[in-house]
C-alpha cells in the first residue's frame, strides 16, 4: 500500500443528535499500519488483509493469508474471520485460546466469481453460515462446517440480487441481510434460509432519496455503518428506529474501505481513504451502550429453533402442493403408526414414521384431513378419516384398518359450500362424530356423520360464518370446544356442539407480537396432564403454543430450524400442521409434532412434511418459564 500524504489533523463530523444539529471534532489516529485493502477489528487491535498483504495486526504479520474481502463475528470471546483468498478459495481462520494462534480451513476453489461475502450466525449453537455475493447478480446462502484443514460448504439457497450488488453484512439478532445495489441504495433482505425473499429499502441514492451513495458496510452499536464510496459521507442508520444520521467527512477523503469497533462512550470508525492510501481512525461520540432494544424485537431475535428429526418423501406435484397432515396412531406398536398428508392437488398420502411413502389415493384436490379412531364402518370396526374435496366441495371420507393403518377410499359428503378449504374432526358427547369445513368466504358447516348398511353418511347440523377467509381448526373432544383461525385477523375457540351458540372467543390477533398472517394449520395436544393448542404463525415461519384451557394464553414460540447431522431443512410457510401426545416409540416417547413445509431445502426439492419430537418443544417450555434459563 502506497502513503501519498500525511494526514493530522482533525476533521469536523457534523452528527444529528437527538433531533438537534451538533458540531463534534473527531479524534484521528494515523493508522498507516493497518495493511491491505479489508480490515477488521480484533483483541488486540485493528487487523488488516489484502491480496498483496498477509493478514496483520499493526502491522505484524498474524498468518501467511493474503484474501479479499474479509467479514469476522465473535463467538465466546473469540474471533472468526471469512476471506477469500488469491487462490479463490474461501478461508476461515478460528481465534484459538492463544490470542495470536488461529485454526485455518480452507475450502475448495469456488467456480464463480465473488463480488462481496458476509457472515451470518443463526443461532448461537448452529454453524456459521455464510452469503456469497456473486458477479451474476446471485447470493449463495451457504453453511461453513470446518473439518480440520478443511472447509465443508453446503449450499442451502440461491437469492437474485440487485444489479451491482457489492456489499452486505447481516443483523443476526432480527436475521436480517443488508444488501448495496451502486447507484440506487441500501436494501434489507430476511437472511432466515426459510424464509420468503421480499426486497425491503433502507436508504436510497439521491434524487430517490437522501443519501450520497452506497458503498462498505459495519454493524455494531445496534447500528448499520455505511460509508458513501468514493464521498466523504458516513452514515450510522439505527436498526431499532430506521433513522439516518449522516458524518459528513472532510472533503479531501474518497472512502474506499470501512470497519468499525464499539466502545464504551464512543464507536471508532477505521476508514480507508482512496486519496492517501491510508486507514484512519476516528472517534465518533456516540455512547456504545444503546439502550434495549423493544419488546417486539426481543421476542423475535430470541425465537428458538427446534430441530426435524425426520422427513417425508417429497410430493409428486410441483409448487404448491403438499399441505395439510394428520396421524393416525397404531393400538399397540406406536412405532408402526402413519402420518397422513394432503398432495392438494391430485391425492392424499399415507407415510411411515420414517417419513417413507406407503401409499397414495389419487382422489383429487384434498386440501385439509383430519383423523378420528375407534368409529365403524357398515357396523365393523373401523377408523376413519376426512378430508375437504375441492373439485366436489365435498367432505372426502377415507376407512382406515384399525390394526394395520392400511386406508381405502370411502363415501364423500357433498357440502352446500362453493368453495371448500379447510376442515377437521370432533368426537362430540355420547361419541356422536361431526366434520367442521369452511369455505374461502368465511362460512361454516358442521355435519354429523353415522355410520350406517350403506356406509357413512352426512347431516348438517349447524352453519356459521367468519368476517374472512378461515381455514385451520382443531377440535378438543374432551372439552366440547373447536379453535379456528381466520387468516388475516385472529385466532378463536367457541363450543363445539351443534347445539350451541357460534359465540366466537378471541384468543389472539395478528401482528399482537405472537401471530403473523397468515393464521394457519392448528392442533390440540393433550397428554392426560397438560392441553396446548399450537398453531402455524405462516406469515414469519413459526409457530405458537397456546394454553387450550382459559385463559388461553400464548406460552412459547418457535421455527423449526436446520438440522445439519441428519442433512434435513427446516420448515417454513406452513399451511397445516398436527400433534399427538401418544408414545410413538424411539424418539417420539412424549408425542409427535408433524409440519408441512412450505420450502423444501438441502437439496432443493417439491414440498414435504418435517417431523419433530413433542420433547423438543416441551424442553423448550420449560425452558420458557424458567428465570435462569436466559
Amino acid at each position: 500500500m502506497t502513503h501519498s500524504k500525511s494526514i493530522s489533523f482533525s476533521l469536523i463530523i457534523t452528527a444529528l443528535l437527538s433531533g438537534c444539529a451538533h458540531q463534534h471534532t473527531a479524534r484521528v489516529a494515523d493508522n498507516s499500519k493497518v495493511q491491505g485493502e479489508f480490515a477488521s477489528p480484533v483483541a488486540s487491535g485493528w487487523l488488516g488483509i489484502g491480496n498483496e498483504h498477509a493478514m496483520s495486526v499493526a502491522g505484524q504479520p498474524v498468518v501467511e493469508v493474503y484474501g479479499e474481502y474479509l467479514d469476522q463475528r465473535q463467538q465466546q470471546g473469540r474471533t472468526t474471520l471469512l476471506t477469500l483468498d488469491n487462490q479463490h478459495r474461501l478461508v476461515l481462520l478460528q481465534q484459538q485460546t492463544q490470542a495470536q494462534a488461529w485454526h485455518i480451513s480452507t475450502s475448495e476453489p469456488l467456480d464463480t466469481a465473488l463480488e462481496g461475502l458476509c457472515l451470518y450466525q443463526p443461532q448461537p449453537q448452529q454453524p456459521l453460515q455464510a452469503f456469497l455475493l456473486t458477479e451474476d447478480s446471485l447470493a449463495q446462502q451457504v453453511i461453513l462446517q470446518p473439518k480440520g484443514t478443511q472447509l465443508e460448504i453446503t449450499e442451502l439457497r440461491h437469492l437474485p440480487l440487485p444489479p451491482a450488488s457489492e456489499y452486505c453484512q447481516v443483523d443476526d439478532q432480527n436475521h436480517q441481510l443488508y444488501l448495496t445495489e451502486e447507484g440506487i441504495g441500501l436494501w434489507r433482505v430476511s437472511a432466515r434460509a426459510e424464509s420468503e425473499l421480499r426486497r425491503e429499502p433502507v436508504a436510497l441514492v439521491k434524487p430517490y432519496g437522501t443519501i450520497e451513495n452506497v458503498g462498505p458496510l459495519s454493524l455494531a452499536n445496534h447500528h448499520l455503518w455505511m460509508a458513501a464510496k468514493g464521498g466523504q459521507q458516513l452514515y450510522g442508520i439505527d436498526l431499532r428506529s430506521q433513522q439516518i444520521t449522516p458524518w459528513p467527512l472532510s472533503p479531501e477523503f474518497a472512502l474506499d474501505g470501512l470497519a468499525i469497533r464499539a466502545k464504551a462512550e464512543h464507536v471508532s470508525a477505521l476508514v480507508l481513504d482512496e486519496n492517501s492510501g491510508q486507514w484512519l481512525e476516528l472517534s465518533l461520540p456516540i455512547a456504545a451502550n444503546a439502550q434495549a432494544a423493544p419488546a417486539a424485537t426481543k421476542t423475535r431475535k430470541n425465537t428458538a429453533e427446534l430441530l426435524p428429526t425426520a422427513e417425508t418423501t417429497p410430493v409428486a406435484s410441483m409448487g404448491d402442493a403438499a399441505d395439510d397432515p394428520a396421524i393416525w396412531v397404531h393400538p399397540s406398536q406406536g412405532e408402526k403408526s402413519r402420518i397422513l398428508g394432503t398432495n392438494k392437488q391430485q391425492a392424499l398420502l399415507v407415510y411411515d414414521l420414517n417419513g417413507q411413502q406407503l401409499q397414495q389415493l389419487n382422489v383429487g384436490r384434498v386440501n385439509n384431513v383430519d383423523v378420528r379412531q375407534g368409529f365403524s364402518y357398515r357396523g365393523q370396526r373401523m377408523d376413519i378419516a376426512a378430508a375437504s374435496q375441492r373439485d366436489r366441495a365435498a367432505i372426502a371420507l377415507f376407512a382406515i384398518d384399525p390394526l394395520t393403518g392400511e386406508l381405502s377410499v370411502a363415501e364423500e359428503i357433498t357440502t352446500t359450500l362453493d368453495d371448500v378449504y379447510g376442515l377437521c374432526l370432533y368426537r362430540g358427547k355420547k361419541g356422536a362424530l361431526y366434520a367442521f369445513i369452511n369455505d374461502e368466504d368465511g362460512r361454516y358447516e358442521q355435519w354429523h356423520i353415522r355410520d350406517g348398511q350403506n356406509g357413512w353418511q352426512g347431516q348438517k347440523v349447524r352453519e356459521f360464518a367468519l368476517a374472512s377467509q378461515p381455514e385451520g381448526c382443531s377440535a378438543d373432544d374432551a372439552r366440547h370446544t373447536l379453535f379456528l383461525g381466520e387468516e388475516n385477523s385472529a385466532l378463536y375457540v367457541m363450543n363445539a356442539e351443534p347445539d350451541a351458540t357460534a359465540q366466537l372467543k378471541t384468543i389472539g390477533q395478528v401482528n399482537d407480537g405472537w401471530l403473523t398472517a397468515d393464521i394457519e394449520g392448528m392442533e390440540i395436544y393433550d397428554n392426560g396432564e397438560h392441553v396446548y393448542l399450537l398453531v402455524s404463525s405462516q406469515g414469519d415461519d413459526s409457530y405458537v403454543l397456546y394454553n387450550a384451557l382459559p385463559p388461553y394464553q400464548p406460552l412459547t414460540r418457535f421455527r423449526i430450524g436446520i438440522n445439519l447431522e441428519k442433512h434435513i431443512d427446516g420448515a417454513s410457510e406452513t399451511d397445516g400442521l398436527t400433534v399427538t401426545s401418544a408414545n410413538l416409540g424411539k424418539g417420539y416417547e412424549q408425542g409427535l409434532i408433524v409440519v408441512q413445509d412450505g420450502r423444501n431445502l438441502l437439496p432443493k426439492q417439491t414440498q414435504n412434511f418435517k417431523l419433530v419430537p413433542w420433547a423438543a418443544l416441551q424442553k423448550l417450555l420449560q425452558e420458557s418459564f424458567n428465570p435462569n434459563s436466559e
